[in-house]
C-alpha cells in the first residue's frame, strides 16, 4: 500500500510538471496533490474525479490507487480495476502495470494470467522494471504465455539492470533460474538480453523475438519475399 501512496504522489507531481494546457487543470492537480500529501483524501477525489472523467489518465490511475487502498473512500476493488483500465488503454504504464497485477494474483477479479501479461508487456516495454521482472516470471513458469526460459532470464536480466537495489525479486529469480539452466541456454539470454538493454531497442527486440516463437520460419519468409527490405 504504501509503495503505491508514493507512486500515486509522484504521479500527481508529474502531471503537474507537465503542461495539461489549462489553468483550471493545474490548479485541480495542485489541490488534489497538497490534499493528499496532507492526508485529506475528501479534497483529495473532489479534484482529481472531474479530470478523470474527463479522460485524463494520470487521474484516472490515481483514482484507481485510492479505490483499491481505499482512501478517501470503501476499498473498492472492482472500482479501482476499472480506472486503471481507463489510465492503462490510454498508455499510462503504472496502471498498465497495477492492472496487471489484479490480474495475476486474483486480486478484486478472478485470477487471469493471460491478461497479466497483456498488461504487463505494454508497462515493460514502457520501462518499468517491475513489469519487466513480473513478466519473466510468467513466462517462466508458462502462465498465460509460453513457457521460455530464455526470454524469462533476459527479463530478469533486464529488470536487474535498471533496477538500483541489487537485492530486488528480479535478482533473485534470476539467480534461482539460473540454476536450472543450462549454459547454452543461459546464453542465449545474456545474447537476447545485450539486444534488449541497447537504447531505444527494448519494445523493437521484444516484438522481433516473439515473433519468431510464434512462428520460427519467419526469418526464412522475410528473407524470400521480394519486398522484405521495404517493409
Amino acid at each position: 500500500m504504501q509503495s503505491q501512496r508514493l507512486k500515486l504522489i509522484i504521479c500527481l507531481a508529474l502531471a503537474l510538471a507537465l503542461a495539461l494546457g489549462s489553468a483550471s487543470a493545474h490548479a485541480g492537480f495542485d489541490q488534489a496533490l497538497a490534499a493528499f500529501e496532507a492526508g485529506d483524501y475528501p479534497v483529495a477525489l473532489k479534484e482529481l474525479r472531474p479530470l478523470a472523467e474527463k479522460g485524463d489518465a494520470r487521474s484516472q490511475y490515481a483514482l484507481g490507487v485510492m479505490a483499491e487502498n481505499g482512501f478517501g473512500m470503501p476499498r473498492n476493488l472492482p472500482q479501482a480495476a476499472a480506472w486503471y483500465l481507463k489510465s492503462a488503454k490510454q498508455g499510462n504504464t503504472d496502471a498498465q502495470y497495477n492492472l496487471g497485477a489484479m490480474y495475476e494474483h486474483g486480486i478484486g477479479m478472478p485470477a487471469n494470467p493471460g491478461q497479466a501479461a497483456r498488461w504487463y508487456r505494454p508497462a515493460a516495454e514502457g520501462g518499468d522494471i517491475d513489469a519487466i521482472s513480473n513478466l519473466g516470471v510468467l513466462y517462466e513458469k508458462g502462465q498465460g504465455v509460453p513457457q521460455d526460459k530464455v526470454l524469462a532470464m533476459a527479463l530478469y536480466n533486464v529488470s536487474v539492470a535498471y533496477d538500483p537495489n541489487k537485492g530486488s525479486q528480479a535478482a533473485r529469480n534470476r539467480q534461482g533460474l539460473a540454476n536450472r539452466m543450462p549454459l547454452e541456454d543461459v546464453t542465449k539470454a545474456a545474447v537476447l538480453t545485450d539486444e534488449l538493454l541497447k537504447p531505444n531497442n527494448f519494445k523493437p527486440t521484444l516484438r522481433v523475438y516473439l515473433g519468431r516463437q510464434l512462428d520460427p520460419t519467419a526469418d526464412k519468409k522475410r528473407a524470400l519475399s521480394p519486398h522484405a527490405e521495404s517493409e
